[in-house]
């Protein structure tokens, strides 16, 4: 029950959070750098996260960074730099594209999911084969015009979409076969995560700004 009710506030979350991005456009565009978003967003979950362990860190008497070492960190450092070029990335695609269209195509994240772990050799069933391609046929045609015989967006949307949605694939296969065996606390995790979400954020800003 736990799971299902974590799943529903995931989906709201980020439908939500899709919609929040297309209404702050003013005439298909933003009035602010997408940058500054993403880095003050980081900070912020950097600050939650930082209060959230330093608490559990004070309840159990245990170091802050008790197990971590440097091989965490890399990982860490590595899936934040996706993690916080996707949420840049999703600004621009939503400057080409409708939050369902968005949504659709980063429904596809199963299947490359699944080529990924396939190619790891994590065993796939067959069920979930034919789960995954019906989802992707289903995609296509919803979004194929008949009457056009074209795509519903133009095409350096769905090339947008796909880079989103192949770094989705990839954040999450790698969370499944590296992070979650860390044995570290969630928010330990989300502190390291955070902040260097947090430095290449700003750090993208900055060099936005003094090119702008």
């Amino acid at each position: 029950m736990n799971k299902l009710v974590a799943f529903g506030v995931l989906v709201l979350v980020q439908s939500w959070a899709l919609l929040l991005f297309k209404i702050c456009q003013t005439n298909g565009a933003y009035t602010f750098n997408p940058a500054s978003s993403v880095a003050l967003t980081e900070l912020a979950k950097l600050a939650l996260a930082v209060a959230l362990h330093s608490r559990h860190a004070a309840r159990e008497k245990t170091p802050y960074f008790h197990k971590v070492d440097r091989k965490i960190v890399i990982n860490y450092a590595g899936l934040s730099l996706l993690y916080t070029i996707n949420n840049q990335l999703s600004f621009y695609v939503l400057e080409h594209a409708d939050p369902g269209s968005m949504s659709l195509g980063k429904s596809v994240a199963p299947y490359l999911c699944a080529l990924l772990l396939r190619l790891n050799g994590s065993p796939i069933n067959q069920l979930q084969w034919i789960c995954i391609v019906v989802q992707c046929f289903a995609i296509a045609i919803v979004q194929y015009d008949v009457c056009a015989s074209k795509g519903m967006l133009p095409l350096q949307a769905y090339g947008l979409i796909f880079a989103a949605t192949a770094i989705t694939a990839a954040t999450s296969v790698w969370n499944q076969l590296v992070i979650k065996g860390f044995d570290v606390p969630v928010n330990c995790q989300n502190s390291i995560m955070y902040a260097f979400g947090a430095i290449i954020a700003t750090t993208s800003y900055q060099i936005g700004r003094s090119a702008g």
